[in-house]
């Protein structure tokens, strides 16, 4: 046995099977020991502080229902919470807005663990350490489990005690990819009902926005993917039916190498035609490894889905040859869509998200609702997508989550496009999108001075009928003015390459047409220009997940994990609304 004395005001002893703490009453302030020796003669029992442990991992113990790990604490675990968990903390008023039990049992089918196996960590404790990880926020998992480890406060939201084991990051990494992005979605839901019953949406107005967010990947240069492709290539090659050689030849080799090179949207790549050889080398450094690289499923992916579209091998190609490269290139040009830009991150892609900013990752979007900035749909996709596809989706689960549309969205002029107008129509959705500018080649009024007469035809700038032509397979259809060479306006009207004396011809979609004109129409009205007004100050709200939540760089490195990431940083901001709206602590 072991005693210890510390300037005789408290004693530490150490047993065979235990430690005894003994501390005296003169060492705390008279207040701070009256309100111990409260809390410890019942209190402690009803006190929210064992809240965590008594809740959080106790629906798997249950028959029929996966078994969690127990999670317990002991009685210095409880002191120590009393004295450094302060009961008005906001991580302490937002853990009573959630309920806990209610995750486990969302989580519970994906587990199999209901009669054998080892106990699983509680689905609401990880949830718990990953709203953690964009509240805080932490750099990694890994370094927010270092700083959970060292804060009692952040262990007891968790439901750890001081003493109880953590997971690691690869129970975090296991528990996303076995719940999924689905799973999260229904999380993200029971969230935004739980604002929805305190009243803080409205559902009248909604915004809609997206912002690139970078990925955590190393972006491959024009020369890497041109390797890339050319290995795609000769997987194309191998893997048809109809390949020319076997095995290919070292001439058809160098020929994919320079098609590789040519297909490339570098200018001073496509110059350096001799690259091929050197090209061709780096391909077999990179393939001849123990292991395959990790881009090879992606390629083999990208591969399957060209030959899936078929396009018939050229007849003849050995006496053409350049039907054959046309053929051979347009292969390559096919592929180059599909194949990986980035090393780390195989999904995340090249876009631009201004005129003058290229990034690699993903866009991320949020619907919001007008009242209080509720989140109620999230969208990531590749940075390569086009915005315009996204907003109604966003919509659409909108209206799951809250069971109806809000009356009307504003959205920036990336979504002012026909069929976005059309889907907004059949739901009977107002939209306040700013409008497109449609700019013509070589100068000219653009097609918004172009506007249809009552009987549905298309009028010049001066006011001129123009005459209709033939539709072509895109739906364009081409319009002609007549009497342009004494127009008073046609210096100002003809673009340059239909100066000096026209006639002016300018391809557009009637009915497409004639959709962004109402909605530039729109663009005009009072309710617009407010709609408008409330947008601009909502998207701080991007501001803010990007300042307070790390939501500026994707943490994971795939398109379902980064959608968890988004979707949690749209759970954290939601709790944060529902705590700061709350009256009380509890439910």
């Amino acid at each position: 046995m072991i005693h210890i004395d510390l300037q005789q005001r408290s004693s530490l002893e150490f047993r065979k099977q235990e430690m005894i703490l003994r501390l005296q009453a003169s060492i705390f302030p008279p207040a701070l020991w009256q309100q111990v020796l409260a809390w410890f003669s019942g209190a402690w029992q009803s006190s929210g502080l064992a809240q965590p442990f008594l809740s959080m991992s106790t629906d798997g113990n249950t028959p029929g229902q996966p078994r969690w790990k127990h999670a317990q604490a002991d009685l210095l675990s409880y002191l120590i919470f009393c004295f450094l968990v302060p009961s008005g903390h906001p991580l302490v008023r937002l853990w009573y807005q959630i309920d806990w039990a209610a995750i486990n049992r969302l989580c519970a089918p994906a587990y199999r663990n209901q009669r054998c196996g080892q106990r699983a960590w509680a689905p609401a404790q990880l949830i718990a350490l990953l709203l953690l990880f964009v509240l805080l926020p932490a750099p990694s998992e890994t370094g927010l489990l270092a700083q959970v480890s060292l804060s009692p406060l952040h262990r007891w939201f968790c439901g750890f005690g001081l003493f109880s084991p953590l997971p690691d990051h690869s129970s975090l990494h296991t528990f996303r990819k076995r719940i999924g992005v689905e799973r999260f979605e229904a999380i993200l839901t029971w969230v935004v009902l739980r604002c929805q019953e305190a009243g803080l949406i409205a559902n009248q107005l909604a915004f809609f926005d997206m912002t690139g967010v970078e990925a955590s990947a190393h972006r491959w240069n024009p020369y890497q993917r041109a390797v890339l492709l050319t290995y795609a290539l000769s997987r194309y090659l191998e893997r048809s039916e109809q390949h020319p050689d076997e095995p290919l030849s070292a001439s058809l080799r160098g020929s994919m190498a320079e098609i590789a090179i040519e297909v490339q949207d570098n200018a001073g790549l496509r110059k350096q035609t001799h690259l091929a050889p050197r090209l061709l080398r780096s391909l077999e450094r990179w393939t001849n490894t123990k292991r395959p690289p990790l881009w090879t499923p992606a390629i083999e992916d990208a591969v399957s889905a060209v030959l899936a579209e078929a396009e018939p091998y050229p007849a003849g190609a050995s006496d053409a040859p350049e039907q054959w490269r046309a053929w051979l290139k347009s292969v390559a040009q096919r592929l180059k869509a599909h194949l990986p830009h980035a090393r780390g991150d195989l999904d995340a892609r090249v876009g631009w998200t201004s005129e003058v900013t290229l990034l690699c990752g993903y866009w991320l979007g949020f619907l919001v609702d007008s009242l209080h900035h509720v989140i109620t749909g999230v969208r990531l996709v590749p940075l390569n997508q086009m915005q315009h596809e996204q907003m109604i989706p966003a919509l659409d689960q909108h209206r799951h989550r809250i069971g109806a549309f809000p009356t009307a969205v504003v959205a920036d002029s990336a979504q002012d496009y026909d069929h976005v107008h059309q889907d907004l129509d059949q739901r009977q959705i107002q939209g306040h999108i700013a409008h497109r500018a449609h700019k013509g080649r070589g100068g000219g009024l653009s097609a918004r001075h172009f506007r249809f007469n009552q009987a549905g035809q298309l009028l010049c700038p001066s006011g001129t009928l123009l005459t209709a032509g033939q539709p072509r397979k895109d739906g364009m259809v081409p319009h002609q003015a007549q009497g342009c060479a004494t127009c008073p306006i046609k210096a100002e009207c003809l673009p340059q390459g239909q100066q000096p004396d026209g006639p002016r011809l300018i391809h557009l979609e009637p009915q497409a047409h004639q959709r962004w004109l109402q909605n530039l129409e729109n663009t005009q009205t009072p309710a617009y220009k407010q709609a408008q007004k409330q947008r601009f100050a909502s998207e701080g709200l991007f501001g803010l997940a990007e300042r307070l939540h790390q939501a500026k760089k994707a943490p994971y490195r795939s398109e379902p994990m980064n959608h968890i990431a988004g979707l949690l940083v749209g759970m954290a901001m939601n709790l944060a609304v529902l705590v700061r709206h709350s009256s009380g602590l509890t439910p």
